[in-house]
This record gives structure tokens, C-alpha cells and sequence, in this order.
């Protein structure tokens, strides 16, 4: 089961090649369902920059660093695709099944107090909030498929896991940069997922921050500090944002128009130097490196509710496991609150 989780198989997958599917609908029976890997609840690890502006990736820190966050990654990972795989199947007994599977994986991972532990490094609280929104997120997909119990276990494990989370920010000598900003996203997904007023307004209040930091231009000071990596980090803080804005609206609240639209000054400038990066490499006075990054989501999310504000858009994927999987399902499963 570790060998192939490493491999980034899903959980339906694993159930597959154990051979436990039931004959009559083709869906994984629960009472199959797999064990979840070792909970992890202590993280150490190492930082993967060289520099300390975070330009440029130490090859042998990178390979360091994915070594030690494997297990979590495929955690993140496997709920998150199969959270997905199970709104997208077209029987709602095989959506139930593999749902169930998943949330028995989660709800596993909570009882274990996963992620509560030491965090031995700050590059290890990094992981800790982006693991939040990535779980918290599949958990809100799949709510509705949640039993009693299960809710009882995560959803009090949800909110202690976002204030941990949080502590880390309230020291004030932490730079509150796109870190701040992906915290708030796991806060907002925690309000909503667990029903929480609590985590719903760290949400808003941070986002309000995020705003803020938006200058007139669309620039966010603390990522043109990136040098070489100054586009790809504007496109990295805008896409909690823009997941965040999208949570708020399927709750009647606009968050884009935080400080006269913040957010929209923050896409159009991203979206402009993803389409043609030379000019953002003027802004900066660093070539930026190429392929650039665009990140996740935000695009197919911020273009579906704003059309007309992208003209061309990025060709970036439709999800990633910090933002819970697929925006494309995410906004689905937003629409029918």
C-alpha cells in the first residue's frame, strides 16, 4: 500500500488492483475500502531555496525536501483526486462508495491528530496551512456523504488543525505574504466545511489583508521581491484569492471588490504577464524564468464568473491538491449550495 501511494495512486485504484469491487454496480464496497496510510503528525523539513530571497531551487535541498513531504503529498493527493473521481462518477451508489472510502481515509487521518504534532522547521508550517486548504476543501466536496460519525471526527479536528495553523502567524516577525494568503484559505474552506463563524472571519479578515497589499498597479510588493520567480509568485498568492472570493460568493458575499476590486487589479496583472511574460520581466528587472508557472484553478474560476475580464486566458491546469483537486468540480459543488 506506501510503495504504491508514493506512486500517487488513488485510493479507488488501490481498491481495484486488491480486486474489491462488487459485482453488481462496478463501485468499491466499503466494507473493502483501504487502509489509510500512517498518520503523520510530526513534519520536519528542509527549506529548498539556495537564496534568501527564494529565486533560486537548491537541486540537492529540492530533492531533500520531496523526499521528506512524499507521505503527505500522497495523502493530499489521493483524497483530493478522489474526491473528484467520486462527484464525477455517473451512478450515485459508485459516487457513494468511493466517497465513503475517501472520507474513511480523512477521518482516519483525524483521529490521529494528523498534522497537530511538531512542526520542527518553518518550511514545515509552510506545509501545514497548505495541507489545510487542500484537505479541508476535499472534505467540503464530499460532506454531503458524510456520516454522523464521521463528521463528529473531522470536523472538530478541521478547526483545531486551522488554529495551529494559524499560531504560527501570530508572531508578527512572520512575513504575511502568500503564506497569509493560503492560510486564509484553509480557514474560509474549515468556516464553511465545519461550520464554523470562527475560521469564516480569520478568512475574511485575512483576505481584506490580502487586498490591502494589492498596489494601485496590481502588484503585491512582498513577490516582486522574487526576482526571477516574481510572475510565478503573483499567480501563487493570487490563487487562494480567487478561491476564496469564489467560496464567499456561493455564500452572497463579494470579496473581489475588497478595497475597490483589489483582486481584479491583482488577475488582470498576472493574467497580462502569463500571456507575455516580457513585459512583467521589465517590471521586475529580472528575466523571469521560463516555462513560467501559472499555478492552478484560478483561472478557470475567475474567467467562468468574469468573462469578459479574460480575453486570453493562461493555459494552466484545472486543479491541484491545495486547492482541493479540481476548481471545475469545486465550482460545481459550489453552484448547488
Amino acid at each position: 500500500m506506501r510503495l504504491m501511494m508514493r506512486h500517487g495512486c488513488s485510493i479507488v485504484r488501490v481498491a481495484l488492483v486488491l480486486g474489491v469491487v462488487t459485482a453488481s454496480t462496478g463501485a468499491v464496497a466499503q466494507e473493502t475500502c483501504p487502509a489509510a496510510p500512517p498518520v503523520v503528525r510530526d513534519i520536519s523539513l528542509p527549506r529548498f531555496y539556495g537564496d534568501k530571497d527564494g529565486s533560486m531551487i537548491d537541486p540537492e535541498r529540492d530533492a531533500a525536501h520531496k523526499a521528506a513531504v512524499a507521505p503527505l503529498t500522497a495523502f493530499v493527493r489521493a483524497v483530493t483526486q478522489d474526491a473528484d473521481k467520486a462527484l464525477r462518477r455517473s451512478k450515485p451508489e459508485a459516487q457513494k462508495a468511493l466517497a465513503s472510502c475517501t472520507l474513511q481515509w480523512i477521518a482516519t487521518w483525524a483521529k490521529g491528530d494528523a498534522w497537530l504534532g511538531t512542526m520542527a522547521t518553518r518550511q514545515a508550517e509552510y506545509q501545514r496551512k497548505w495541507d489545510l486548504a487542500g484537505v479541508a476543501l476535499a472534505y467540503l466536496k464530499l460532506k454531503p456523504f458524510a456520516t454522523a460519525e464521521q463528521r463528529q471526527m473531522i470536523e472538530p479536528w478541521l478547526k483545531r488543525f486551522a488554529d495551529v495553523a494559524r499560531a504560527f502567524f501570530d508572531d508578527r516577525e512572520r512575513q504575511r505574504n502568500n503564506h497569509w494568503y493560503w492560510l486564509a484559505l484553509g480557514a474560509a474552506a474549515v468556516g464553511m466545511a465545519a461550520e464554523s463563524p470562527q475560521h469564516w472571519e480569520m478568512a475574511r479578515e485575512i483576505m481584506r489583508d490580502a487586498a490591502r497589499d494589492i498596489g494601485t498597479d496590481g502588484t503585491l510588493k512582498a513577490e516582486m521581491t522574487r526576482k526571477s520567480r516574481a510572475l510565478l509568485y503573483h499567480a501563487f498568492a493570487l490563487t487562494p484569492l480567487v478561491v476564496m472570493a469564489e467560496l464567499a460568493a456561493s455564500r452572497g458575499e463579494d470579496w473581489y471588490g475588497f478595497e475597490a476590486g483589489a483582486v481584479h487589479r491583482l488577475a488582470k496583472l498576472t493574467i497580462d504577464g502569463l500571456n507575455a511574460p516580457e513585459a512583467f520581466d521589465a517590471r521586475v528587472g529580472v528575466a523571469q524564468e521560463r516555462p513560467i508557472n501559472g499555478r492552478a484553478g484560478w483561472v478557470q474560476l475567475y474567467r467562468a464568473r468574469f468573462p469578459d475580464r479574460v480575453v486570453t486566458a493562461p493555459d494552466i491546469p484545472e486543479g491541484h491538491r491545495w486547492i482541493g483537486g479540481s476548481a471545475v468540480v469545486l465550482r460545481e459543488v459550489l453552484g448547488r449550495r
